[in-house]
């Protein structure tokens, strides 16, 4: 049976937000990441509520949303990227992929700047993951792993591709300051990253302490409500992706604070070096 995305969104009132992902060279989003939720509940939990064959066209209604609602927010006007994820629903990547690209198409946005987040918690099926990132290498759009965690499942993962972007595991994330094996872990994870030339992003930070120390480590690229919670649409304009100085754009105004103080300022390369 077709999947009808439209009644899929209707049915549980699906509604979109776009939370920015920071880069702290310039406190500016290079990417926003679209998150669905729909009556207080998140999309987890909206789609495990369903039967199987019904979550593609549920997929679909949260790629039609994520790309509708950021091209009339204008949120890819500057340089930015959008970031939509994507469940890998069993045996439905080339049908989810290929509603992608028309609704790319429909609203006259490139493809090259669209990011494809797919999830590589534990708990998920690792045929089904490989099989949506593979289709997507196929078709040549970016991949992100998301809930990165170096489990068997995320490394397996990792050796069979090369995302764009790997988004650590808000759990390592959070008060990392406080533990020493999260940072020895998360250390680990950096020095893949580089070694494959893939971007790694701290995804969940929710205080400075932390927020610091990972820029002290070499990260450069954040994602958290402590930096800038998502934003639903309509979003205003003047805090959309041109490239307006730091003091403009409130959202992120901790960020920016604490790179005016020198606190979460990029560590040296030799710095850099000698921590890992």
């Amino acid at each position: 049976m077709h999947a009808d995305p439209a009644n899929a969104a209707n049915e549980p009132g699906l509604a979109i937000a776009f939370q920015p992902m920071i880069a702290t060279a310039s406190s500016m989003p290079f990417a926003w990441q679209a998150v669905a939720t729909a009556n207080g509940r998140s999309f987890s939990q909206i789609a495990a509520a369903l039967a199987p064959e019904a979550r593609p066209a549920l997929e679909m209604a949260r790629i039609s949303a994520a790309i509708a609602g950021a091209a009339a927010a204008g949120l890819l006007d500057g340089e930015a990227l959008l970031a939509i994820p994507v469940g890998a629903a069993g045996g439905a990547a080339e049908a989810l992929l290929a509603h992608l690209f028309r609704t790319a198409i429909e609203h006259r946005v490139p493809v090259a700047r669209i990011v494809v987040e797919l999830n590589a918690d534990e708990r998920g099926d690792l045929a089904c993951v490989a099989a949506l990132a593979q289709a997507c290498v196929d078709r040549g759009i970016a991949i992100a792993f998301d809930s990165f965690a170096v489990g068997p499942l995320a490394v397996r993962l990792l050796g069979r591709f090369t995302p764009r972007f790997v988004k650590l595991d808000a759990a390592l994330v959070r008060n990392i300051s406080d533990s020493s094996s999260r940072r020895v872990i998360v250390e680990g994870v950096l020095r893949l990253a580089r070694n494959m030339d893939v971007t790694l992003i701290a995804n969940g930070i929710v205080r400075r302490e932390d927020l610091v120390l990972l820029c002290t480590m070499g990260v450069r690229h954040m994602q958290g409500d402590w930096i800038a919670p998502a934003l639903a649409h309509p979003l205003p304009r003047p805090h959309i992706a041109r490239r307006e100085p730091r003091t403009n754009v409130p959202q992120h105004r901790r960020l920016a604070a604490h790179q005016r103080s020198g606190a979460v300022r990029p560590a040296a390369p030799a710095s850099i070096a000698q921590a890992l």
